[in-house]
């Protein structure tokens, strides 16, 4: 475990992998004919959250969230990386030079960059502006993955 609290750096999509964030989460994780689904339920304001993760060939994947008034989706799913520490999980999708990111907390919270340069992940923090430092230190956990 490195000084994130992270669980091994890089999980691909599998059905032991989905095990883990199963672990993570301390929910129950339905196993559907081509999916995995499960739901979130905050204890302090109520409001839950659904996900499923739909395994694709090649161990790609397809994520989706819904919640009472919106839709997060990522496709194209590299893989993910849990973070003990944060108690969340972010699922990202490596296109080239730019990254994707979908950040689900065991709390119910969740929140998605896409399209982000990265080499911003790299760049001195300083020198952002306060749109993309949120998205450079949010998902500043994958910049290892692009050495």
């Amino acid at each position: 475990m490195n000084s994130t609290g992270n669980r091994g750096l890089k999980n691909k999509l599998s059905e032991d992998s989905v095990k883990k964030i199963e672990k993570l989460f301390n929910c129950g994780i339905s196993k559907n004919e081509n999916s995995y689904s499960f739901n979130i339920k905050n204890s302090k304001n109520q409001p839950s959250i659904s996900i499923d993760i739909f395994i694709e060939p090649e161990n790609q994947g397809l994520i989706s969230v819904y919640s009472e008034n919106s839709h997060l989706q990522l496709q194209s799913c590299s893989g993910f990386i849990i973070s003990d520490m944060l108690e969340e999980v972010i699922f990202y999708s490596d296109c080239g030079d730019k990254i994707s990111g979908l950040i689900i907390s065991k709390r119910g919270d969740c929140a998605l960059y896409s399209n982000v340069e990265k080499n911003i992940l790299k760049s001195n923090f300083m020198d952002l502006n306060s749109e993309k430092l949120l998205s450079a230190v949010a998902l500043s956990v994958l910049e290892p993955l692009n050495d």
